[in-house]
């Protein structure tokens, strides 16, 4: 039966040898030795898993689906910055992880910040209130990575260069420094973009 199956495996990657041929007249080359060249073409892949966690560290609430899919690495920080006691902006941290990702070229860590920092629309002419705090950002992936200030990051803000191909966990953290600044009333937001970005 053995002997059959390795038959019936050879005989799917060779071809059947062809009828009889004239061999007068036939011309050769020089030996008998063939070079072939093999070649594939890999597309750049640059992609977060779909796999993800929130750590809520100290005064936040991570949590991974929101405002996007979880499948894409998208999550939602939610901050308590006000201090119960006497209303000033009260330190915050959280870190959204991403199990396993990828970038199969080289590649930057980049950030972007809608609003350089945490934006309430309430505004007043006091300057003992803060209407933008601003935030630390960092970005790691495989162990690479760097922080900035959201202030720094209302373009896209490259954290990081990486020259290689990498797989591993990322991470995006959020840090609000503690100040000894009052908070208006209302809604303080911003919408972050972390991104694994390819290059040539």
């Amino acid at each position: 039966m053995k002997k059959f199956l390795l038959i019936a495996v050879a005989a799917s990657v060779l071809s059947t040898p062809a009828m009889a041929a004239d061999w007068q007249g036939k011309t050769y080359g020089q030996d008998a030795m063939g070079l072939y060249d093999l070649n594939a073409n890999v597309d750049t892949f640059c992609k977060f898993g779909t796999s993800s966690t929130g750590q809520n560290v100290s005064n936040a609430v991570v949590t991974p689906g929101a405002p996007g899919s979880a499948a894409e690495g998208d999550g939602t920080f939610t901050l308590d910055i006000q201090n119960d006691n006497d209303n000033t902006v009260q330190g915050a941290l959280g870190r959204y992880k991403v199990a396993y990702a990828v970038c199969n070229t080289s590649h930057e860590l980049t950030v972007q910040s809608q609003n350089g920092g945490l934006r309430n629309n309430a505004t007043t002419s006091d300057t003992a209130f803060l209407s933008l705090v601003p935030y630390n950002v960092g970005m790691l992936f495989d162990g690479n990575g760097a922080t900035t200030s959201s202030t720094n990051a209302t373009s896209e803000f490259k954290l990081s260069t990486i020259r290689e191909a990498r797989a591993g966990e990322a991470e995006v953290g959020i840090e609000v420094p503690a100040q000894d600044k009052l908070l208006i009333q209302g809604r303080y937001s911003d919408r972050l973009v972390a991104a694994i970005r390819p290059f040539i």
